[in-house]
């Protein structure tokens, strides 16, 4: 396709903000891999410019590949000086692509299967219990490293039943997002971030648990999905008031974006009541009165904390002020670990070789376990050996009773 198209593509202004600079470059962990300008930021905003102007189609071999390499973990936003909004411009480019040219053979089948079940909590606990048995049975080791979970699910988690003190809550409720992947694999976490929001003062709530919040959805170019989930997760908590809770990085820094996405004042007014554990958790307050916890972590603060909801801060000094608890930062802990919801699986070079530059830098700390707050950093790191705590944990047993 060549020639002048009739309507844009992208926000014509934030492909206008980049001034081509190349202070984003040393943030981008596919850049630090291969050093080639179409895997850092720039390139592919060169490419989206091509792309947009009907210079080149967005199918071209060249141009997909920039753009679906990218794992949108965002650290050139941070760097960036000209505040060009990269994960917009990377959404609008995937829902592109998935529309023009939409996954086919295997990979469509799996993205069938794996975002229906997305959409069902009753298939996703299903799916996390048949990983459960598998892992009792050593049945997973006959799957590929990449499809091979390194987390142990065990089954008594997976059939748990959340305990929801009840008793005064001066600081009234609070709503733990329980999301699909988390409900499933990790509600030993949700129950902790139940019993760190009981010692604070709220009433934890697990309820309503809408099905998913659509990040995977957005990242892959599912748009449609996307704001469906969206809506559906507004709707749920639309008779609710105070906090909606989120222990999952990438789903807060997902649904704290809802008012872009959807771009009404409902959507506006849902994402400034999701916060962070970090932000409804005082320091003070833990510090003055958490048990000691005689531990040495490596600290890992997730792409979507860091970035997007710009908490890293914020979560290493609220860890810091549990009494005994030494976290260790590693030297390049603004590179991604190459988890990416599901790029690890798309795209398994770049995300291999991030996770052994990310196990290396952990390894240099010291340190012999890794803290980190969300799934697929858990995941991902865990593939490398590492026993990986998320901060709701520590902090349950800093202030359990």
């Amino acid at each position: 396709m060549t020639g002048h198209q009739e309507m844009s593509i992208f926000d014509s202004d934030q492909l206008a903000a980049c001034v081509q600079c190349g202070f984003c470059l040393s943030s981008c962990p596919t850049y630090e891999v291969t050093h080639l300008e179409e895997h850092g930021p720039r390139g592919r905003i060169l490419a989206m410019r091509l792309a947009d102007q009907g210079e080149l189609p967005l199918t071209d071999p060249a141009l997909t590949d920039s753009l679906e390499t990218c794992v949108q973990c965002r650290a050139c936003e941070e760097v960036c000086p000209s505040l060009v909004e990269f994960g917009s411009l990377m959404e609008t480019a995937r829902a592109q692509l998935h529309e023009q040219q939409p996954p086919t053979g295997i990979r469509r089948l799996a993205h069938a299967v794996g975002f229906a079940a997305l959409g069902r909590r009753a298939l996703v606990r299903l799916a996390s219990l048949g990983l459960a048995v598998a892992q009792l049975l050593r049945l997973d080791r006959v799957l590929p490293d990449q499809l091979r979970p390194a987390r142990r699910v065990r089954i008594r988690d997976v059939l748990r039943r959340y305990r929801t003190p009840a008793g005064r809550a001066p600081r009234g409720e609070a709503f733990v997002f329980r999301g699909c992947v988390m409900d499933g694999m990790f509600r030993d976490v949700h129950q902790a971030t139940v019993d760190v929001l009981a010692a604070v003062g709220y009433r934890p709530r697990v309820e309503p648990a809408p099905a998913c919040c659509g990040a995977l959805s957005a990242h892959s170019g599912r748009e449609d999905e996307a704001h469906a989930f969206a809506q559906a997760t507004i709707a749920a908590y639309a008779d609710t008031h105070g906090p909606i809770v989120v222990d999952a990085a990438g789903c807060g820094g997902a649904m704290k974006e809802y008012g872009t996405l959807l771009g009404t004042p409902q959507a506006r007014a849902f994402s400034a009541r999701v916060k962070d554990l970090s932000e409804v958790v005082d320091a003070a307050d833990v510090a003055a009165r958490g048990r000691s916890v005689p531990l040495t972590y490596a600290y890992q603060a997730p792409c979507h904390l860091r970035n997007v909801q710009g908490l890293a801060d914020t979560s290493l000094e609220l860890l810091q002020a549990i009494p005994g608890l030494t976290l260790l930062e590693p030297d390049d802990g603004q590179l991604c670990c190459g988890s990416g919801g599901i790029y690890s699986l798309e795209q398994p070079g770049f995300g291999d070789e991030l996770l052994a530059r990310k196990d290396a830098s952990l390894d240099r700390t010291g340190a012999r376990a890794v803290v980190s707050g969300n799934p697929g950093c858990a995941m991902q790191i865990a593939r490398a050996g590492w026993e990986v705590h998320h901060p709701a944990q520590l902090l349950a047993r800093a202030l359990r009773d």
